[in-house]
């Protein structure tokens, strides 16, 4: 993305856009760090923000009428924080903190004529930056500011001017008496490159704040720019007395202080021929601070004319710290990484300009679950999985993105759509040359984890839609949806994979879809909508479910083993799906569960750590996912997607499938335990797949395919556990063992006569160490990389060779 886009794309997360309060101040002060140091009992720590931000720090904390209280998020939380009552406290506990820094004078010379706050003001900003400045005044150089201000007089203790006042000097800025007349003006404007008009102190020279833009009926010239307070030549104007909705004219210490610090930076543009407006100030959406279960606290009063140091504490302490972080309290994905969106953006921006060298972001790209979640959460509906599925397929388009980060989810996707698991299915019961109206379409994880019941959910969709009339009818395709291509930003790949069960859907006749997976159903709507894909839960609602088959069944022969009250879990993908939402709450309800909705439901429902293949990419993060997931879930769990089903069981977590409710099992006991049964590893799935293929193709076609001969490999139950983990299946190592031992090249330990070698079938090298026990072969260990080593296994020890590695013809790796 070019940087306008990165720009567009940053401008949607507002987590550093200033608080309400520092928003509204005309000097952009620090409003949150200040009340922290306060609430430390650190005023000098808060005084050198005040300086940091504020002109005339010690002024300003003394008189300001404070803007920012009326935006505080605690207005109606106990009341607004006491702003300026800390700051007056702040300036009175510690002297000044800070000096100026030595600035290289500036060649350009400026004049600002009249001592009122917005002259001093524009005054202290320039000669802080090394400008010369002049401040011509007319009697007493603090007479205007000490009439209008009353409560900067001494009063025999405190002079709240002298130490600001002191400082204009040590900034070298020039005070000198003048008469503030127009010939006077005229002058100056000659001999200065720029010139302030004061107009609280000078006002017989400035035109009216609110004088139009063409011409001013008193001075016949033109009006002052609203935005940069320009008005003519090389002169700007600021400091006008503000005036209430009653007609009563006051000084406004915010309001004057504010346009000088404006018309200093016109005037510094201007001598410095830029543009007065381009750039001037930044773009930021407002920041939204969620106030949920904030409790209100009532505002803290000062025992004396100022607050004591404990009592700043206790109402500095009420500040909220106002920010965002919406999505990134909720998402232990966003929080791995210790940032929030729009820091992400720009490190996946920077991630994807690296020509060559280290692309350390990638597990930033990859961590992502692609669920939705952020968007829904955020005001701003900024959306990380839009970012990172788009970053994934430039980094795919560029050859960047490494293949192992998703080699293995796509290497099962191919073996669900592959010769041994894949089946397309026509409803036998239809006439010769029919077409079913409908096709079921299961999806490969359903396929994998419940066979029995995927069969037996098919069995009753033919006979509650049988065909009558050239009307309805089911058939049935066993596949992947691609998915896992789409997540993997292998849209090439996704395309490809679509195109196929175009194919095999047009061969049946171009029926209706209903699909039992949300990401599936995503899927098929992205590529193939002319299907009209809805999801399985929508066409059952609209069924009569007879007793013997769902809820009487359920409610009588498991329903005593059911939990008295479930947890909804919603999948990602159906986030945004109100009919499916509805549809699954509608059954359970038919099959006598009691629902109770957690916290984040529906569109606002966390992701299990299947998402966005992460289960693959990042296997550690994916189950932290389904560990909060849980965590958020106080009652069983009942969930319509089978990978959350499985997934939040492998953390521990008593979740139920709505087939469970369904389609129980066929005694109490076994439907007792299917909450806290695990789902299968990855290698029974694969085999579970192939297995339901045999069934259906028996059942309905009459083929009897011959079942798999059993391993000649033993592979201890909790190996093989652990194995997967590393995405080592069970054919895997099989094939491994089966061959080293063919081509006989392998090391062996001489102690316990265990042997090591390697293999290497596809873009992954395996090592297996194996021995021989009661006559078989047994595993003791197995090890994969997805890298080559040069050398390993070539026979006498060479690097030459085909360009095939020698772990592809089961050679030894040394």
């Amino acid at each position: 993305m070019d940087q306008t886009r990165l720009h567009e794309i940053e401008a949607r997360c507002t987590q550093e856009s200033p608080p309400h309060c520092q928003a509204v101040c005309p000097f952009n002060l620090d409003v949150r760090a200040f009340m922290a140091r306060m609430a430390e009992g650190r005023p000098a720590e808060a005084r050198k923000i005040l300086e940091r931000h504020l002109p005339l720090p010690g002024i300003l904390a003394r008189i300001c009428d404070h803007p920012c209280e009326n935006v505080c998020l605690r207005l109606d939380l106990g009341g607004s924080l006491a702003i300026h009552a800390l700051e007056h406290a702040c300036a009175c506990a510690v002297g000044t903190q800070s000096r100026p820094l030595p600035m290289p004078r500036k060649k350009f010379s400026l004049a600002v004529l009249g001592s009122g706050l917005a002259g001093l003001a524009a005054a202290w900003d320039l000669s802080r930056k090394g400008y010369p400045v002049t401040v011509f005044y007319q009697g007493d150089a603090q007479r205007i500011l000490l009439k209008q201000y009353p409560a900067l007089r001494p009063d025999g203790v405190d002079d709240p001017l002298a130490d600001d006042w002191e400082l204009l000097g040590r900034q070298k800025v020039m005070f000198n008496p003048a008469a503030l007349n127009v010939d006077f003006l005229a002058r100056t404007a000659a001999e200065f490159d720029g010139v302030l008009i004061d107009a609280g102190a000078a006002p017989n020279l400035a035109p009216a704040e609110d004088a139009p833009g063409g011409m001013d009926a008193v001075e016949g010239v033109n009006g002052v720019d609203a935005r940069t307070l320009y008005w003519r030549d090389n002169i700007c104007c600021a400091g006008w007395l503000s005036r209430t909705p009653t007609g009563h004219v006051h000084a406004s210490a915010s309001a004057q202080a504010g346009q000088g610090r404006r018309a200093a930076q016109t005037l510094e543009r201007l001598v410095g021929k830029v543009s007065l407006t381009a750039a001037r100030e930044k773009v930021q959406g407002p920041l939204h601070t969620p106030l949920d279960g904030i409790a209100p606290l009532a505002r803290v009063e000062p025992s004396g004319p100022v607050y004591a140091t404990e009592e700043a504490a206790l109402e500095a302490g009420r500040c909220l710290q106002c920010q965002c972080l919406i999505c990134v309290r909720e998402c232990v994905y966003l929080q791995k990484y210790k940032g929030y969106p729009r820091v992400y953006a720009r490190q996946i921006h920077n991630n994807a300009s690296i020509v060559k060298g280290l692309h350390t972001a990638n597990a930033l790209v990859n961590g992502c679950a692609l669920c939705g979640q952020c968007e829904e959460l955020c005001p701003e509906n900024f959306s990380m999985a839009e970012l990172c599925l788009a970053a994934r397929e430039d980094m795919v388009r560029r050859d960047f993105m490494p293949p192992s980060a998703h080699e293995f989810a796509l290497e099962d996707m191919e073996n669900a759509s592959g010769p041994e698991c894949a089946l397309t299915l026509p409803d036998v019961a239809l006439p010769e040359g029919a077409c079913a109206s409908w096709l079921f379409f299961p999806g490969c994880q359903l396929a994998a984890s419940r066979g029995e019941q995927t069969a037996a959910l098919y069995a009753f969709l033919r006979a509650a839609l049988p065909y009558r009339d050239g009307e309805s009818g089911v058939s049935l395709l066993l596949s992947c949806c691609g998915i896992p291509a789409r997540w993997a930003g292998r849209e090439a790949l996704f395309k490809e994979h679509t195109a196929e069960i175009r194919k095999e859907w047009e061969a049946l006749g171009r029926p209706r879809i209903m699909a039992a997976c949300s990401s599936c159903l995503s899927a098929l709507r992205l590529a193939l909508p002319e299907a009209r894909p809805v999801s399985v839960w929508e066409v059952l609602d609209g069924l009569p479910l007879p007793p013997e088959q769902a809820g009487g069944q359920a409610a009588g022969r498991a329903g005593a083993a059911l939990p008295r009250v479930f947890s909804i879990h919603d999948p990602c993908t159906a986030r945004w799906d109100a009919a499916w939402l509805e549809a699954v709450r509608s059954l359970a309800r038919k099959c006598g569960a009691r629902l109770e909705e957690p916290r984040l439901t529906g569109a606002t429902t966390a992701c299990c750590g299947y998402g966005g293949l992460v289960w693959c990419a990042q296997p550690g993060p994916a189950r932290t996912m389904s560990e909060h997931r849980a965590a958020e879930l106080p009652y069983p769990a009942l969930a319509s997607c089978i990978m959350c089903r499985d997934r939040l069981a492998a953390g521990g977590k008593e979740c139920w499938h709505l087939l469970d409710l369904l389609f129980p099992a066929p005694d109490a006991g076994e439907s007792a335990g299917r909450g806290s049964r695990r789902g299968p590893g990855l290698s029974a799935r694969r085999a579970n797949r192939a297995a339901l293929r045999r069934r259906l193709l028996r059942d309905y076609l009459g083929e009897n395919l011959p079942e798999p001969a059993p391993g000649a490999l033993h592979v201890p139950s909790n190996l093989l556990a652990r194995l997967e983990e590393k995405h080592i299946l069970l054919s895997d190592v099989e094939e491994a063992v089966a061959g080293v031992e063919a081509c006989g090249q392998h090391f062996e330990n001489q102690e316990n006569g265990h042997r090591l070698g390697s293999w290497r079938p596809r873009q992954v090298t395996f090592w297996v160490e194996y021995g021989r026990e009661n006559g078989g072969l047994v595993l003791f260990d197995a090890w994969c990389h997805r890298m080559r080593v040069p050398g390993s296994g070539v026979p006498g020890g060479s690097d030459a060779g085909d360009g095939r590695d020698c772990c592809e013809q089961g050679g030894a790796s040394a």
